[in-house]
């Protein structure tokens, strides 16, 4: 199986599938258009029954028990399997007393939690100072700290075992803007070594750009086939507890 931890519905879902197919991914995590009040139902709404979609919310804790409500309906009612924690759009500190009540009831439901990871407010360590609260609860840290926080990323990793670092970082990528079909994520390479294969998880950003972009680009690692295997599906249906 292959599958893609991050697509937003920012197109239209005929165009994510279409571009999923370019790359032969089976399932899709899709997430609503970032913005202050994401609109999840539409999200749903839009997603259906299709078979090949996991639908994950994207839910702001300003709100308070107003998101904690809305996470549970997302879940239990909605039938979405993860939520996402965007505090670069929705501007407030990842680690923040607010955000506990989401991660309880994250741990409640059972359900993956996906985080934009970068500077400041969701710096990586930010990111570790929740995961080490919730080590029960799978986090997919979302660009792996780029552009100027790999490192950081990948050592509160090796500190969190439920954290799993995202690919979705060639936007940042030197080689990118030049010549994508060139650019080399030589730091997907290293978190494969010193965290393991079963830790690294294949996403795009589409429609930023086409999953079958990143895939190549991954591929020109040479990290070979098993590897491959884990990182573009394997680990995706574990974590969502796909087969």
């Amino acid at each position: 199986m292959r599958g893609d931890f991050e697509a937003y519905l920012t197109i239209s879902l005929d165009e994510i599938l279409g571009m999923e197919d370019e790359a032969g991914v089976d399932v899709v995590v899709v997430m609503p258009k970032p913005e202050m009040e994401a609109k999840n139902k539409e999200l749903v709404e839009t997603l259906g029954d299709n078979p090949r979609t996991l639908g994950c919310p994207l839910i702001n804790p300003h709100k308070g028990a107003e998101a904690v409500a809305e996470l549970k309906t997302a879940v239990t009612e909605w039938g979405l399997k993860g939520m996402k924690l965007m505090p670069a759009i929705q501007q407030y500190n990842v680690d923040d007393e607010m955000v506990l009540p989401l991660m309880r009831t994250a741990q409640e439901l059972g359900i993956i939690v996906s985080i934009h990871s970068g500077p400041d407010n969701c710096h990586p360590v930010r990111i570790g100072n929740i995961a080490s609260q919730f080590p029960e609860v799978p986090i997919i840290m979302d660009h792996m700290g780029f552009p100027d926080n790999v490192q950081e990323a990948i050592e509160v990793a090796e500190k969190n075992s439920n954290i799993y670092l995202g690919t979705t970082i060639l936007r940042f990528h030197r080689r990118w803007a030049d010549d994508p079909d060139e650019a080399v994520p030589i730091e997907v390479k290293e978190a494969v070594e010193r965290l393991g294969p079963e830790r690294v998880v294949f996403g795009s950003n589409l429609p930023e750009y086409r999953p079958i972009q990143v895939m190549r680009a991954i591929q020109r690692l040479e990290l070979g086939e098993e590897t491959e295997s884990l990182i573009f599906g394997e680990n995706l249906a574990r974590i969502y507890q796909l087969s």
